[in-house]
């Protein structure tokens, strides 16, 4: 149960967030920080406004903490959102504590401050009518229900619920206040001393409501529903609406008045009584029973608890692909998905699979940190099942981390050895290659040209990767660089992309005269690239020379490479040629047949330069 604890306040946490560096903290221990509180890392702005809770996490607190526990740090959210006066987010979780602990007169009282502070009487009042059932000798109670009676306009009965407070504690400062303000606008009905307040209210109503019975003896409600149904006979005998507008009326005084008022009771010498706020008045209760109880209510016997008995292996599927979680990743949204399967959905659409909340900035930034204490969670309580899954992870790496079977390849363009190929990248399936290629460690996928009736041609290149730049929308920027050149054995299919069984060229290597003779046709050639790049070049555009950089210098040994010197596949890529005749150039495994070309070209070349 420890891995459900939070870094910051090292309690179970409460309304999970995880963070971009994977780790999750309660909301409240969150706040507004701009590092994580765990690991000290500089968070960074995923796209949404606020944190949003982590679902998964989430449920999976909610089974395996008890109710104690629940309602224990939900009295925790009140408290600081009452501080913040936040009140509709505290009556929100003022109703779920309730619904956890419906019979908890502390929650009960909670929840009227907040319908008090939000001005919706009449609710208040159906929670304080259950107090005064459930605790009838309680003066609190009877206080607040006359408050909010006050707050609504109804004035004699709010003098009845007060008078029984003060019947059941004569020193209850906040009821004398309360008395002093509805009795204000008459204040000859004011006693000189506090003591004598409560014979002269009592005498104030029995001349006002000579049949009335002036001590309420509340009946202790025999349950819940009783407490909650308005036309109970407490209720029948108090008005459960009332105008809002008459809150000015009912509960303040009018300037003159106030000063009178504060006047006589300085000369009563009556104690200085101030109203308090809503989180002030609930202070009261949540601190005698944090001193019982606390936050980390049975805090032992949920430890001695394993999760292996509360949590199944099915807690933690994925969604999407309905396995165990490989790597879960955690939106911004607070959903959680395998890394891989959260990512081949934003191959289509930049926005979570589940709600359909904008992920734009989540996929520019992308760095996908997996969620640890999921992670912690998996590797602790279901190991064998984890290992598994692995092993299969394992296994759709190594398959597609061959480099001569099911090589996926490009169709877009020719690629030439040791030449750079600048690549845009928009469409799903080449976003899925391109992440492949880098999951893998390969870094490496084919290009071809497209060829009617073969999908793509029968020769090609080996890129490797470079750099790779996502963008907001989805599409990236990929620099790569030409490598091996290889033949086409088989083509095939994967998940929209093609595939290809391939086998390497090579060129021929020669000796004795042979190479001398290829050394010397290799010399000329160059020596004649040379002279033709010293004329002002018309028929060769700049960009090309910008995109391939200067011409190669010669290598000391022409056969070094299997794919024979470098400038030879410079030369090819900057000129204006049919990209059929550029494959069949490529697909060449003599460099003489190569060298040959390239001469015959730099002469049709010269000879008609436009």
């Amino acid at each position: 149960m420890d891995l459900l604890r939070c870094p910051a306040c090292l309690d179970f946490l409460w309304d999970p967030v995880t963070v971009s560096c994977g780790h999750s903290v309660c909301k409240r221990c969150l706040g507004g920080a701009s590092r994580c509180p765990g690991c000290r890392q500089r968070l960074t702005s995923l796209g949404v406004r606020e944190a949003r809770c982590n679902v998964l996490l989430g449920g999976l607190l909610d089974k395996c903490l008890d109710a104690a526990h629940k309602v224990a740090l939900l009295k925790g959210d009140l408290r600081e959102l009452l501080r913040r006066h936040d009140y509709r987010e505290a009556l929100r979780v003022a109703q779920r504590a309730v619904d956890l602990a419906p019979e908890d007169i502390s929650l009960r009282l909670s929840r009227a401050e907040v319908y008090r502070a939000l001005m919706q009487y009449p609710q208040a009042l159906e929670d304080l009518c259950m107090v005064c059932r459930t605790e009838p000798g309680s003066a609190e109670g009877f206080y607040r229900k006359g408050e909010v009676l006050a707050l609504m306009g109804e004035k004699m009965e709010a003098l009845r619920h007060l008078h029984r407070c003060l019947t059941l504690n004569p020193n209850f400062c906040g009821a004398q206040k309360a008395i002093e303000k509805l009795l204000g606008p008459d204040m000859s009905l004011l006693p000189d001393a506090v003591a004598d307040l409560l014979p002269v209210l009592t005498q104030y109503l029995s001349e006002a409501s000579p049949g009335t019975e002036l001590i309420i003896e509340p009946l202790v409600a025999t349950s819940l529903e009783e407490a909650r149904n308005p036309g109970s006979q407490c209720e029948s005998r108090e008005l459960a609406g009332g105008d809002v507008g008459s809150l000015h009326v009912a509960c303040q005084l009018d300037p003159p008045l106030q000063g009178t008022m504060t006047r006589d009771t300085t000369k009563r010498k009556a104690p200085q009584l101030v109203e308090d706020s809503a989180e002030e008045r609930l202070s009261k209760h949540f601190k005698t029973e944090d001193a019982n109880e606390g936050d980390n209510v049975g805090s032992t016997a949920l430890n001695s608890v394993a999760l292996s008995d509360l949590l199944s292996p099915a807690d933690f599927e994925c969604s999407l692909c309905v396995r165990m979680f490989f790597e879960p990743v955690t939106t911004p949204c607070g959903h959680s998905f395998c890394k891989e399967c959260l990512e081949r959905c934003l191959d289509h659409r930049p926005c979570c699979p589940l709600c359909k909340q904008s992920l734009r900035e989540y996929l520019k930034d992308g760095q996908y940190t997996p969620t640890a204490v999921l992670q912690e969670i998996m590797a602790a309580t279901f190991p064998t099942e984890l290992s598994e899954r692995k092993q299969v992870h394992e296994l759709e790496m190594a398959e597609l981390s061959n480099l001569t079977t099911d090589v996926p390849i490009f169709v877009c363009t020719l690629a030439f050895p040791g030449i750079a190929c600048p690549l845009h990248i928009f469409e799903p399936r080449y976003r899925l290659m391109m992440r492949r290629c880098q999951e893998t460690g390969t870094k490496r996928f084919g290009m071809c040209i497209y060829e009617r009736g073969k999908s793509f041609a029968d020769f090609g290149c080996m890129l490797e990767i470079i750099r790779l730049e996502y963008l907001a929308d989805g599409r990236s920027l990929v620099d790569t660089m030409g490598r091996r050149r290889f033949r086409v054995l088989k083509r095939g299919h994967r998940d929209g992309y093609h595939t290809a069984d391939v086998e390497y060229l090579e060129d021929k290597k020669v000796e004795g005269e042979e190479l001398a003779e290829l050394q010397r046709l290799h010399d000329l050639t160059y020596q004649q690239v040379e002279n033709w790049l010293s004329e002002d070049r018309a028929d060769v555009s700049r960009p090309s020379f910008l995109h391939c950089g200067p011409l190669p210098k010669k290598d000391d040994d022409i056969q070094v490479s299997p794919d024979g010197p470098a400038w030879c596949w410079w030369l090819l890529s900057i000129l204006p040629l049919d990209p059929t005749y550029q494959t069949m150039i490529l697909s060449m495994t003599s460099l003489k047949d190569r060298l040959t070309h390239m001469k015959h070209i730099l002469s049709v070349f010269t000879q008609n330069p436009t």
